[in-house]
C-alpha cells in the first residue's frame, strides 16, 4: 500500500489550484446570470418538454444517486488505495461543501420547481421536493467536489483526459437534478461552481498555510490504524446508503451497485492493512542459509 509518487498524482499541485477556482467562478457567475435573467423557467419547462420512459427514469435516477454525500464519501474513499491524500482532503472538503451549501440555502429560501406554478409541466421523477431550499443543489456541489477530489488521485499522466471525464461525470450528475424536477437550472450551475470552489480552497490550503498539518494528517492515514478507520468509515457509509430514503425508488439498483463498491474496498483495505503489519511484526525469524 505504498503511496504513488507525489509527481505522478493530479490536482494536488500551486499551478494545477487556479485553473480550478477559476472554473468555479465561472461556473456560480454563469448560475447568477441564469437566475437574474429569468432564464430558469424556460430552460426548465424546454427540459421537460416530454414525459420520461423507463429507462431515462432509472438513468437519471441512478445519476441523481451518485451525487448524495453517502455514495461521494463512498467514491473518493474507494478510489484511495492507502495514499491517504484524497481522504486527508475529503473531512476539510466535506466541512466547507456543508458550510457553503446549506448557509446560502437558508439564506436564500428560494423555491424548488415542484413548488412553484409550473408543477403541472413537470415530469417528476421520484418524490416532488417542494422545500424553498433549492438554491444551491447539494447534489451538484458534492458532484463537483467529489470530481475534483478524484482528479487528485489520478496518475499524472492520465490527469487531463481522466480529469475531463470525471468533470463531465460530474456534469451529468447535476442536471440530473434538473431532470427529475428537483432543482433549476441556476441551482446546478452554482452548486457545481461551489463544489470546486470548496476543493480548490482546501487544496490551497493544503498546499499552504496547513501543508505541515495535511501531511502529519496524511502519514496517520497511511499507517495501519488510520487504514482500519478508512475501512470502517467506508462501512458505515454503505449502511448510511443503504438505509437513507432517496426518494427514488428507481435508482435503488444503484444504492446497491455503490454499497457493494464500499464494502469491497473496506474487505480489501482492512486485509491491505494486516498485511502491513505482518510485513512491519514478522511472527517467524527469517530462515538461515546453510553455509
Amino acid at each position: 500500500m505504498s503511496a504513488s509518487p507525489a509527481s505522478d498524482r493530479g490536482l494536488l499541485r500551486r499551478r494545477d489550484v487556479p485553473p480550478l477556482l477559476a472554473l468555479a467562478v465561472l461556473l456560480i457567475a454563469a448560475g447568477a446570470v441564469v437566475q437574474l435573467a429569468g432564464f430558469n423557467t424556460p430552460w426548465m419547462l424546454r427540459a421537460h418538454a416530454e414525459a420520461r420512459g423507463a429507462f431515462a427514469s432509472v438513468f437519471w435516477s441512478s445519476a441523481t444517486i451518485v451525487g448524495l454525500g453517502w455514495s461521494a464519501v463512498i467514491l473518493v474513499l474507494a478510489a484511495d488505495r492507502g495514499d491517504g491524500r484524497v481522504t486527508a482532503l475529503l473531512a476539510p472538503a466535506f466541512i466547507l461543501t456543508g458550510l457553503l451549501t446549506h448557509v446560502p440555502k437558508v439564506l436564500l429560501a428560494s423555491p424548488r420547481p415542484a413548488g412553484t406554478a409550473i408543477l403541472p409541466h413537470l415530469h417528476v421523477i421520484g418524490d416532488a421536493f417542494r422545500g424553498s431550499v433549492s438554491m444551491p443543489s447539494g447534489h451538484s456541489v458534492a458532484a463537483g467536489a467529489m470530481a475534483a477530489l478524484l482528479c487528485v488521485a489520478l496518475p499524472r499522466s492520465r490527469a487531463l483526459v481522466g480529469g475531463a471525464l470525471l468533470l463531465l461525470a460530474a456534469a451529468l450528475i447535476a442536471w440530473s437534478r434538473v431532470m427529475v424536477g428537483a432543482h433549476w437550472p441556476a441551482d446546478v450551475l452554482v452548486g457545481s461552481g461551489v463544489g470546486l470552489l470548496s476543493v480548490g480552497l482546501v487544496i490551497a490550503a493544503a498546499l499552504g498555510p496547513t501543508q505541515r498539518v495535511h501531511h502529519r494528517f496524511v502519514a496517520r492515514i497511511q499507517s495501519r490504524a488510520g487504514q482500519r478507520w478508512v475501512g470502517v468509515l467506508e462501512i458505515v457509509a454503505a449502511i448510511g446508503l443503504l438505509r437513507e430514503h432517496t426518494g427514488y425508488p428507481d435508482g435503488r439498483a444503484m444504492v446497491i451497485l455503490l454499497a457493494i463498491v464500499a464494502f469491497a474496498s473496506a474487505a480489501w483495505r482492512l486485509h491491505a492493512a494486516g498485511g502491513l503489519r505482518k510485513a512491519a511484526r514478522p511472527d517467524e525469524p527469517a530462515p538461515v542459509e546453510p553455509t
